[in-house]
């Protein structure tokens, strides 16, 4: 039904769901693959003169703490109303229990997280975009990388620490949670006598780990 919608509205010059995703999310984007980021980076890295920092996050558990009412919100601010409302019926009602051995728990509303298995999932997580920072973004699912250049590495550390206590305070209004212990530092230059150089970056108050040698995507 929503590919015949989509189809209907290029039809019509309508905005397409598409046209809405973040142009720094390449995750289930038609056309995009994680070689559209690897190739991005490592041409942004490479053309800086400059030095460059770099922060590698993840989301806990992204699909999991999906906010609905906060999706809700979000998709009515793009998207038309009978849209959203199509979203609310597969988001509605979900119910859930534990079993631990013979034990059986009470049935609890489900307010949070993305339907497994739906071929919606990925393209409403998009849509439940991140908020704009200083530095550059490459999104790749729950995976981000915030990128800067500067003359200085303090500049560097200012902007990246300004640019994650901005994500923080986001991600705890929108019911979402960055992984403290999986976000990691990391510095590019041409200069071997800052080889060893490492960023003095923070997140809730805590300096994050330095790791000269990152892995983004798979690539190192």
């Amino acid at each position: 039904m929503l590919q015949a919608a989509e189809t209907h509205n290029l039809a019509q010059n309508l905005p397409t769901v598409e046209d809405l995703l973040s142009v720094d999310q390449a995750c289930f984007c038609r056309g995009r693959s994680t070689r559209d980021h690897i190739t991005t980076l490592t041409t942004f890295i490479e053309n800086g003169f400059e030095k460059t920092g770099a922060v590698f996050q993840d989301l806990t558990a992204a699909h999991d703490t999906i906010w609905h009412t906060g999706l809700l919100y979000k998709l009515s601010k793009c998207l038309l109303l009978w849209r959203v409302q199509t979203v609310e019926l597969l988001l509605r009602n979900r119910r859930f229990r534990v079993h631990m051995g013979d034990d059986v728990s009470s049935w609890q509303r489900q307010a949070n997280g993305l339907p497994q298995g739906s071929v919606l999932a990925p393209t409403l997580f998009n849509l439940y975009n991140l908020p704009l920072t200083h530095s550059r973004r490459f999104i790749y699912g729950d995976d981000i990388l915030c990128d800067l250049q500067a003359e200085t590495f303090l500049e560097i550390e200012c902007t990246l620490t300004a640019d994650l206590d901005h994500l923080a305070k986001y991600c705890q209004l929108w019911h979402l949670k960055l992984s403290t212990s999986k976000t990691v530092t990391s510095v590019f230059h041409l200069h071997n006598n800052g080889a060893h150089s490492e960023l003095n970056v923070y997140m809730n108050s805590q300096r994050l780990k330095h790791d000269p040698y990152p892995v983004y995507l798979g690539v190192t």
